[in-house]
């Protein structure tokens, strides 16, 4: 982020992804909500109306050269084999890097955001799987 303040940097830390990761779904939904896993843990810091608020969709950049650089970095990756790749549908991907930008949606922007946000984490943490 070149400018402003990012709230969720907290969220990102390595060590609390591969935690929540972990944890079993009835911990992460045990009152039957989204995240409840998080909300359980900061409730005696946060009022009710807070923690209680329904999740919302944030304001989105309109500018359609946003879309065109997601699909062209989403394009590199495609064709250098993305670890990422493994981890998420490759041919929604593909359609969503294909598509003429103006026809990309926000589910579709949504998709290609995920996919370079997952590059990335993949690139600074390279965390292994044990099968």
């Amino acid at each position: 982020m070149a400018v402003g303040l990012e709230v969720r940097v907290p969220f990102r830390d390595h060590r609390l992804v591969e935690y929540v990761f972990n944890a079993h779904w009835s911990l992460k939904t045990h009152d039957g909500g989204e995240k409840s896993l998080l909300r359980g843990a900061v409730a005696d810091v946060l009022p009710r109306s807070v923690l209680d608020r329904v999740k919302s969709p944030y304001p989105s950049t309109q500018d359609p050269n946003y879309t065109v650089e997601l699909q062209r970095q989403a394009g590199e990756l495609l064709r250098a084999d993305d670890p990422a790749l493994s981890l998420l549908n490759e041919r929604w991907i593909r359609e969503a890097v294909t598509t003429p930008a103006r026809e990309v949606d926000s589910g579709t922007r949504d998709v290609l955001e995920r996919f370079l946000d997952m590059s990335i984490w993949l690139e600074q943490h390279g965390p292994e799987s044990k099968v």
